[in-house]
């Protein structure tokens, strides 16, 4: 991978004593659709408001999740409009910092030029926020040329922020790692601070809730249901999101009639605020297996947060939330006997169930609340204030 040449990277100047923050143009997606982009961006918004002066740029696209990273005319109109409105506000509001949520896929990232490099030209510092772990696999597929733009939209950046420790190498030979800063997600504690009693479910019930797309680890969650179900008799498997592709949603029909689990499984479809909070404080246990693109999920932080088991995957930094053995079970990536063998180990000892619920939770509070979030994010711009 090439490294950077001297000239290319300003000095890094960092402040000796936090003062009053620039005015930040904030760039992101808000809900609805509800995903981790549009989640985020919520927060930043909802969390810096009153501590930073912000300019919102909001880049919504209020179809369904199916048109994400795809090429057509809406999307293209999209971009385009939204480019210029972030001219306009670069010139009209003038911020000194330029906050960017970046995108690890060519054609997203071509969106995310038409913020950066007008910053760049008009000599803004720009702040930018990884929410996955894929860059630097993006970066090492991209032809030459697609990689030369990379460089040369990113060499500027003043800070990069990324999930947690394991990505602090994302961007090697792209940004340098002094320029980097660990910001783990944070959400709002919806159990206000007492999480109560947790009510054991009559059958119990594990609940899987993201986006329905195979990289997410829906079908192997779907092939551990039987053999759940032979070590733990009743039990019901609630799939709660939206199907990403038409292809899968009609695989997974076929698997579910193939394996004769109809019974034993249910789809929602999306759920929003409030009937989510209501699905994590009535299951058992949470199974969120990625194989693949995940940073710091934020549905493993909700279902933390109320006090649930979690089983899951060591992709990008989840390993970093959830601690093996102690707050739920880190399995295999594509393994759906890890899946059930760890599913059937927390419906059959309540006793293990309850005690890796409350770590969970006691760990989110130490650690992932909207506040923390919000703190650390607001030292980054105070560190680029000091240069902006």
């Amino acid at each position: 991978m090439p490294t950077l040449e001297a000239d290319e990277s300003p000095p890094i100047v960092t402040p000796q004593v936090p003062g009053a923050c620039s005015r930040v143009l904030v760039v992101g997606s808000s809900p609805p659709p509800y995903n981790g982009m549009s989640v985020a961006t919520n927060l930043v918004l909802s969390g810096l408001d009153g501590r930073v002066p912000i300019v919102p740029l909001d880049t919504a696209d209020r179809r369904d999740l199916s048109n994400l990273g795809k090429l057509d005319w809406t999307n293209v109109r999209l971009a385009v409009w939204h480019g210029l409105n972030c001219l306009f506000l670069l010139l009209w509001r003038r911020p000194s910092i330029v906050y960017v949520p970046i995108s690890q896929a060519t054609l997203p990232f071509f969106r995310d030029c038409l913020f950066l490099i007008p910053a760049r030209l008009l000599k803004k510092t720009v702040v930018i926020h990884l929410h996955g772990s894929y860059f630097h696999e993006f970066y090492r597929r991209s032809s030459g040329p697609m990689r030369w733009l990379i460089r040369f939209t990113l060499r500027n950046v003043y800070r990069a922020i990324v999930l947690g420790d394991s990505l602090l190498g994302v961007f090697d030979g792209i940004i340098p790692r002094d320029r980097i800063r660990v910001v783990p997600n944070g959400i709002p504690d919806y159990l206000d601070g007492d999480s109560g009693p947790r009510t054991i479910q009559k059958p119990p019930r594990v609940l899987f809730l993201a986006t329905h797309v195979a990289e997410k680890g829906i079908f192997d969650v779907l092939r551990a249901v039987p053999s759940v179900l032979d070590a733990v008799g009743e039990c019901t498997f609630t799939f709660a999101g939206e199907w990403y592709r038409s292809k899968e949603k009609a695989e997974a029909e076929r698997l579910v009639k193939e394996l004769g689990i109809d019974v034993h499984v249910e789809f929602t479809g999306p759920v929003g605020p409030g009937v989510k909070e209501r699905l994590f404080l009535s299951s058992d246990a949470f199974v969120f297996p990625p194989s693949h693109y995940e940073g710091l999920p934020f549905v493993i932080l909700e279902a933390m947060c109320a006090g649930l088991p979690v089983v899951t995957t060591s992709t990008g930094c989840i390993k970093e939330a959830v601690k093996d053995g102690v707050t739920g079970f880190i399995v295999p990536k594509n393994d759906p006997n890890a899946v059930a063998t760890a599913i059937i180990r927390l419906l059959k000892d309540a006793e293990l169930r309850m005690r890796m619920g409350t770590a969970a939770r006691d760990r989110f509070l130490s650690m992932y609340t909207s506040d923390k979030f919000i703190d650390r994010l607001e030292s980054v711009f105070l560190e680029a204030s000091a240069v902006a």
